[in-house]
C-alpha cells in the first residue's frame, strides 16, 4: 500500500473522485448522477470538465457512495458476458479502472501479507496488475511459453478442455523460499489452471497465500488455497 501524508491523500482522493464521476458519466446522465450522488447537475458537469474539482469532504462523500458495496458490485455484474460456448468475458470491466481498483480493495484484506502478485496470461494479467499497484508488490506473469532458452523456468503440465496437455512456465529468479504469492484470475471453470499454477509456485520453493477470482462458476472450491472469488456466475 502507498503511505501518504494527509495533504497527499487529500489530493489523491479529490483526483480519484473525478476519475470516478468521469467513468460513471460514460453509463449515466448528468440527471442521473445528481441523483444518486446527491450532487448538482451543474457541479458534477464542472467535476467531470475538470473546471474544478470536490473539495476533500465532498471526495470522501462521493467515493464512499460509489465505493458501497451493492452499488460497485451491481455496477460490474451487470457488464460481464457470458455466451453459449462458455467463454465468460470481463474486459468492460477494464474499461472502468479507477472503479475497478475500488471493487478489488474491498476484497484483499485477507492477502495483505502477500509479497508477490502472480498473474496467469494473458487474460488474467490486466487484474493481476491493479491488485499489485494496490498492494504495492511486485507482479509476475505465469506463461504459457519460454521467453528465451538462456532463462531459467519452473515448469508445471496443465490439461487442455479439448484433452491437449500443456505446460505453464514461471521463472525461477522471480520467486524465493521466503514468499507469499497471491494469485489472481479473470475467470474459473473448473479450477484445473489455478490448481496448476499453486502447484507451479510451490515446486519453485514459494508458499501460496491464496488465489483471487473475477468470475467463478457457482460451486467450485479449491482444497488448501484460500480462496476470495468477487462474482459467482
Amino acid at each position: 500500500m502507498i503511505h501518504d501524508t494527509n495533504k497527499d491523500k487529500d489530493l489523491r482522493d479529490r483526483l480519484l473522485a473525478v476519475d470516478l464521476l468521469r467513468e460513471l458519466k460514460v453509463s449515466y446522465t448528468y440527471k442521473e448522477l445528481s441523483k444518486m450522488l446527491g450532487l448538482q447537475e451543474s457541479l458534477l458537469c464542472r467535476y467531470v470538465n475538470g473546471t474544478t474539482i470536490p473539495s476533500e469532504q465532498q471526495a470522501r462523500d462521493l467515493i464512499n457512495k460509489v465505493a458501497n458495496k451493492g452499488f460497485v458490485s451491481k455496477f460490474f455484474y451487470t457488464r460481464i458476458r457470458t455466451f453459449s460456448d462458455s467463454f465468460i468475458d470481463t474486459s468492460e470491466l477494464l474499461h472502468f479502472p479507477s472503479m475497478l481498483k475500488i471493487l478489488l480493495e474491498n476484497r484483499l484484506s485477507r492477502f495483505l501479507e502477500a509479497d508477490k502478485v502472480i498473474g496467469v496470461a494473458s487474460n488474467g494479467i490486466p487484474f493481476a496488475t491493479i491488485v499489485s499497484i494496490i498492494l504495492g508488490k511486485p507482479l509476475i506473469v505465469v506463461k504459457k511459453h519460454k521467453d528465451s532458452i538462456h532463462l531459467s523456468y519452473v515448469e508445471e503440465s496443465i490439461k487442455e478442455s479439448d484433452g491437449v496437455v500443456s505446460s505453464i512456465y514461471l521463472r525461477k529468479d522471480f520467486i524465493s523460499k521466503t514468499d507469499k504469492i497471491l494469485i489472481v484470475d479473470d475467470v474459473m471453470r473448473t479450477g484445473k489452471t489455478l490448481i496448476t499454477t499453486a502447484n507451479l509456485i510451490k515446486k519453485g520453493g514459494a508458499t501460496v497465500l491464496g488465489a483471487l477470482v473475477i468470475v467463478a462458476k457457482k460451486g467450485i472450491s479449491i482444497n488448501d488455497i484460500p480462496l476470495e472469488v468477487v462474482f459467482e456466475l
